[in-house]
């Protein structure tokens, strides 16, 4: 790994002129072609194309009625965001930077406190060779396809039950991979090294990492296959096939890099695996995902007021699964969304219990997704029965701009 950094940092020195100060040089700013395209932002690049920056804001406004042993409502900011993306010091050096400001983004406690940093991406992409990307930085970990799709291009209000519980979310590391290996048009991969903290690490930890490995095969060629709904309408197929595999050693949260402090107060280390394809053809879309999970519980050393160890508590092992699909009626703005997923708890020793959802959604795309309101009715519920479930009600506009 550190042979294939240098070799790519000498290939960007080899690019550079020998005048050591010529890429700090002031460059003029391409006035006619500074442009705004809805929905991406404001594009202000310099006349050479070494420097670009885009400036994008996005916001989403979720009014929420839920039935369980009361109802409830409420209206919330649910996703607030700024975005900045480009290239610095030549076209194959990009960057995004986008931070997360609502209470729910920085996970806003009653006492007032803040869970999280806003900083959600801040990474780098050295993109020198077709076959070899290399990504540094905090980003979502390319694991599981859902989690990876913006949630400002999701064809439901939000993601699935299963992808909630069994996704790897953002961490810091670095990672290879290629948009496009071989120059087929076919393929795709990612392989990850990641420390293992997840978001909003600030400090050294132990010596527990993550590692990931993903491959997709796009049999009818490339399109786009992050983000959900077929706004293109597209004549002939289109298929994406992706298969992940992830260890976490020494995670710190029940879910691995995520979720909340087990009750003993140790770590986990996991096995991670999912499976997933992504299907559009003439405004029809179809999203589906497996996935499967198995720890091993480190304990811990908290104890109770007597000073006697608490148990270990079971690791989350299970799998879960979802089937999304959609459809665009002709000639309109309109689409018709349903979901069905579930989590199944494997074996014995496991803290994880069954749920499921079974959910249809409306949307009225005004501008694809970038100006779009939303609206779905979902049915969650565990052994109890469905009757005796949560029904939950959900009403959602978004703006990007």
């Amino acid at each position: 790994m550190n042979v294939l950094l240098f070799h790519f940092a000498f290939q960007v020195a080899q690019a550079e002129d020998s005048d050591p100060n010529s890429n700090m040089t002031a460059r003029s700013v391409n006035v006619e072609d500074m442009h705004y395209k809805p929905g991406k932002g404001l594009v202000i690049s310099s006349t050479d194309g070494d420097f670009t920056m885009i400036t994008h804001l996005r916001a989403q406004y979720r009014y929420t009625l839920e039935s369980e042993d009361d109802l409830t409502h409420g209206l919330q900011l649910r996703r607030a965001r700024l975005l900045f993306e480009g290239n610095v010091f030549g076209r194959e050096n990009s960057y995004k930077f986008e931070l997360a400001v609502s209470p729910k983004d920085i996970g806003l406690k009653g006492d007032g406190s803040i869970g999280k940093s806003p900083l959600l991406d801040w990474y780098f992409d050295l993109s020198h060779y077709r076959d070899i990307t290399v990504r540094m930085g905090q980003y979502k970990v390319p694991y599981s396809r859902q989690r990876v799709v913006s949630s400002g291009n999701l064809q439901l209000v939000d993601r699935s039950i299963a992808n909630a519980e069994f996704t790897l979310d953002r961490d810091i590391g670095l990672d290879f991979r290629s948009k496009d290996l071989f120059g087929l048009e076919r393929l795709r991969y990612y392989a990850g090294i990641y420390m293992g903290e997840g978001h909003s690490s600030y400090d050294e930890g132990d010596l527990g990492m993550m590692m990931l490995g993903r491959l997709e095969y796009l049999p009818f060629g490339l399109f786009k296959d992050y983000s959900e709904a077929d706004f293109n309408r597209y004549d002939t197929p289109k298929l994406s096939l992706g298969i992940a595999y992830a260890q976490v050693e020494q995670g710190k949260g029940n879910k691995g890099i995520i979720g909340s402090t087990p009750s003993d107060g140790g770590t986990t280390d996991t096995n991670n695996a999912t499976a997933d394809l992504c299907f559009r053809y003439s405004g029809i879309s179809i999203d589906s995902a497996v996935f499967w999970r198995e720890g091993i519980r480190n304990s811990g050393e908290l104890v109770d007021e007597l000073g006697v160890p608490l148990p270990i508590e079971p690791a989350r092992n299970g799998m879960g699964y979802y089937l999304q699909s959609g459809y665009l009626l002709p000639k309109s703005n309109n689409e018709l969304a349903l979901r069905y997923g579930q989590i199944i708890p494997l074996g014995t020793d496991t803290s994880l219990n069954k749920t499921s959802e079974a959910g249809v959604g409306l949307n009225h795309y005004v501008g694809q997704h970038a100006y779009k309101i939303q609206g779905d009715v979902f049915q969650t519920w565990d052994d109890n029965g469905f009757t005796n479930g949560v029904t939950q009600v959900r009403l959602q506009m978004q703006m990007a701009y």
